[in-house]
C-alpha cells in the first residue's frame, strides 16, 4: 500500500466560470499526481467561485455531466477528489457543497452543515456528517463554516477519524477567526487538520489565500504564501506527518 497523502489545491476560481475553473482543477489534479497523492481537496465552491448571488443559477447535482472530466481524471490517477460547489438539497435553495470523486467512479457529496450569516439567504443546510476511507486513513469531510462549531469536529472524532478535511473561503477579516480554529481542533482531537482556501481569485470577495496543514497536536506543517497557486501535502511516513508545498 502507497503512503498517504493528502494534498490541498490552492487555486484561484473565477466568478461563475465553471468551463475555465474546470481547467484549473484539471491543472491541479496533474500536480497531484505527479507527487502520488491520494486525495487532493479544493477550496470551498471552486468550481463556481465563492458567489453566492449566482448558487441557484449555477447548481449541480451528482449526475451532472460537467463533473464528467473530473471523473475521468479521479480514475485515471487514482486520486480521490474533493471539489465545492452549490449542489441540488432537494429545497427551496441549493446546499454548499463537496463531491467526492473516487477513483472507483463513484461520486459521493456532502452538503455543508453550518452557515456563514451571508450564506444564509442564498443556500440550505446540509444534515449529515461524512466520512471516507482512502489509503487506511479516516476522513472527516467539512466546509468552511462548519469549524465554528467545536461539534463538527468532534463528530468526527467520535467516528475515528483521523484526519479533518476542510475546503474553505477565507477573507483576510474571516481567516483570522478560522485558521486557529483548525490548529485548535488539531491540537485537541489528535487529527490532520488540512483547510484548503481559494487563491487570486475574481468575484465579490477576496481570498487572503494561506492553506495550510496542521499535524496532529497542532504543528503547522506547511502553509501557503499569500494567494500563490500551490499543491500542499501532507504524506504519512514511518517517521509521521510530513509537509511539502509544490507551486503550481
Amino acid at each position: 500500500m502507497r503512503n498517504f497523502t493528502i494534498a490541498t489545491a490552492q487555486i484561484g476560481s473565477a466568478r461563475g466560470d465553471v468551463s475555465g475553473n474546470l481547467v484549473a482543477h484539471a491543472d491541479a489534479v496533474a500536480a497531484a499526481a505527479s507527487c502520488d497523492v491520494s486525495v487532493l481537496v479544493f477550496p470551498e465552491l471552486s468550481l463556481t467561485g465563492y458567489e453566492p448571488d449566482l448558487a441557484a443559477s449555477l447548481t449541480f447535482a451528482a449526475d451532472d455531466a460537467r463533473l464528467d472530466s473530473l471523473r475521468r481524471l479521479a480514475i485515471q490517477h487514482r486520486i480521490t477528489l474533493i471539489v465545492g460547489a452549490p449542489i441540488r438539497n432537494g429545497a427551496d435553495k441549493p446546499a454548499i457543497g463537496a463531491f467526492i470523486l473516487t477513483p472507483d467512479g463513484d461520486i459521493r457529496t456532502y452538503l455543508k452543515m453550518h452557515l456563514g450569516a451571508n450564506e444564509i439567504a442564498h443556500f440550505s443546510h446540509g444534515a449529515r456528517p461524512l466520512t471516507l476511507d482512502v489509503d487506511g486513513q479516516r476522513l472527516g469531510i467539512s466546509i468552511c463554516a462548519d469549524s465554528s462549531r467545536e461539534s463538527h469536529p468532534k463528530t468526527y472524532a467520535d467516528l475515528g477519524a483521523q484526519v479533518y478535511a476542510a475546503g474553505v473561503f477565507l477573507t483576510r477579516e474571516w481567516y483570522v477567526d478560522d485558521a486557529p480554529r483548525l490548529q485548535k481542533y488539531a491540537t485537541k482531537f489528535g487529527m490532520l487538520a488540512v483547510m484548503a482556501n481559494q487563491g487570486a481569485s475574481t468575484g465579490t470577495y477576496e481570498s487572503v489565500g494561506q492553506s495550510a496543514i496542521w499535524a496532529p497536536g497542532g504543528h503547522l506543517l506547511v502553509q501557503a504564501d499569500g494567494v500563490e497557486s500551490a499543491l500542499l501535502t501532507a504524506t504519512l511516513a514511518k517517521s509521521g506527518w510530513q509537509g511539502n508545498l509544490v507551486r503550481m
